[in-house]
């Protein structure tokens, strides 16, 4: 065994999140390469008319666990399922839950989160302030407890321009944001006092999201100090590159919800600095840095970290990649294995002016949107591309920040990590960003949107490039139509203009 997998033998593991994307991918690397592993346990909200369970049993039918249904048909006997949340205290868990989790989980993964960008503000310091104070309090608590990794994000703190490997001042105190959350219960406001008063309090930050990161890693700095416990930032977090299936993706999230619209054709155009970096991560390579980390945190002295120790996993300092380069990889792939379920040519305008975006976003999404649907309803049939649209437009109102801005991350920690590990472990958990080849990436990224998202098949590809084929001739034939109107109303209004006759019937030149 590898030092990694030394450290994990026989280890119960609570993982909180375990439904999620990050939750589902690390569940599956921990079984696949940690065989000597002892129980995971899985905390799943309840549900009405199923068991945690089988809730977990339904979860083991997803196909990232395929590859590990093959290697190890008898894997689900190492995980159990706990119903709770993370949004009460003790994690809602049940008397002798809470006492089996005290007596036998010695590491804990937190990874459950609101990751909407518009959640609601007190639930998001619910669920990503408070939940994160409740796993703390749980982790004091556990008798054999090794080390704690709380999951974060790169952006928490966005408003600075250069983001290093610690944990900045927060925003806000735990206790405090608490007392304003519950003035706002309290409170009798309309849903837009609401929004105004958590506009206020977050000043600079963006969104709920990024804020409430930001404070639960101050939670984390001022409760866990003295414990052997870690925060880990990856970035944009998309496909897996190879584990444990290529390309495998289960949300319309961020990232994989743009590059599935503009792949069907939907998505048009879009406000991004084409120049500035997008930074990426694929989610195995993320899973493995996040198992790495722990196994540092726990067996470094804690003399050694100066405070709470920061990892961010990021991938611009060693392979960094541009907005306009990862959607020209991303278009020349889609061009050669088009999707099925393409509706128009994938053609999209990329744009940093906000006012540029909004003439194009009008002519090019709401005019195409309110001719469609007018056409629906002539034929009798239910109008959706207004609507869609309208989801759209609110996307990219939560997604432009971060479209048309770049940040100096630091990560010389996560560096240090990957040049501490050995041979064997860095086969068995590779997260060097450094090695990673965009452009074969891509085609995974893409590939695995139309699989797991789109739902194509490969035995569709014929009649998906014959349909890419016509809608390039129904592209190009619109174009023309476009750029003739253009020159017919420009010719009539200054070239073909008339003017008014004289008394004596010659025109006024």
């Amino acid at each position: 065994m590898s030092l990694i997998q030394e450290f994990y033998a026989g280890e119960s593991i609570l993982i909180t999140g375990g439904t999620g994307f990050i939750g589902k991918i690390l569940t599956a690397k921990l079984l696949r390469s940690c065989r000597n592993i002892g129980t995971i346990y899985l905390l799943v909200r309840p549900k009405k008319g199923k068991t945690p369970q089988e809730r977990i049993e339904a979860l083991f039918e997803n196909s990232v666990f395929d590859v590990l249904r093959a290697e190890c048909p008898q894997f689900a006997n190492n995980v159990v399922g706990l119903a709770g949340d993370v949004e009460s205290s003790e994690l809602g868990l049940s008397a002798a839950d809470r006492q089996r989790v005290i007596n036998e989980v010695s590491i804990i993964f937190h990874a459950a989160a609101s990751v909407r960008f518009d959640e609601e503000f007190n639930k998001a310091v619910s669920v990503n302030v408070n939940g994160v104070k409740h796993i703390i309090d749980i982790a004091k608590s556990c008798k054999n407890f090794k080390v704690g990794v709380c999951i974060s994000t790169a952006f928490s703190n966005c408003v600075r321009e250069r983001i290093d490997e610690l944990i900045y001042a927060s925003p806000i105190s735990w206790e405090d944001v608490n007392q304003l959350t519950e003035i706002a219960e309290r409170s009798n406001w309309t849903e837009s006092v609401r929004q105004k008063f958590a506009t206020a309090i977050m000043g600079e930050w963006p969104n709920t999201y990024t804020f409430t990161k930001a404070i639960a890693e101050g939670t984390v700095a001022e409760y866990a100090k003295d414990m052997p416990f870690a925060i880990f930032r990856p970035s944009i977090v998309v496909a897996t590159n190879k584990e444990p299936v290529p390309g495998w993706v289960d949300n319309m999230i961020g990232i994989h919800g743009i590059l599935a619209g503009m792949g069907i054709g939907v998505i048009r155009t879009m406000q991004v600095d084409g120049d500035a970096v997008v930074d990426l991560v694929p989610a195995d390579m993320v899973c493995n840095a996040l198992l790495a980390c722990a196994w540092e945190t726990a067996t470094t002295d804690k003399r050694h970290f100066e405070d709470v120790p920061v990892y961010n996993y990021v991938s611009r300092p060693e392979n960094s990649i541009t907005w306009k380069r990862f959607y020209n990889l991303c278009t020349d792939y889609s061009y050669t294995k088009p999707s099925c379920s393409a509706i128009y040519y994938n053609s999209v305008t990329l744009v940093k002016s906000k006012l540029v975006f909004v003439i194009l976003d009008f002519f090019l999404h709401l005019i195409p949107a309110l001719l469609i649907d007018a056409l629906c309803r002539l034929i009798g049939k239910q109008p959706t591309f207004h609507r869609l649209y309208k989801k759209i437009s609110k996307m990219f109102g939560v997604v432009t920040f971060f479209c048309t801005r770049e940040w100096d991350f630091r990560n010389h920690r996560v560096q240090n990590l990957w040049a501490r590990l050995d041979q064997k472990d860095k086969e068995l958990f590779p997260f060097s960003t450094k090695v990673l080849d965009w452009k074969e990436y891509m085609k995974i990224l893409v590939a695995g949107i139309q699989k797991f998202l789109l739902k194509d098949k490969d035995e569709d590809l014929g009649k998906a490039r014959q349909r890419h084929f016509i809608l390039y001739v129904i592209h190009i034939a619109v174009r023309l139509i476009f750029v003739t109107f253009v020159i017919w109303i420009t010719w009539k209004v200054t070239c073909g203009r008339t003017f008014p006759a004289r008394v004596d019937g010659t025109r006024y030149e």
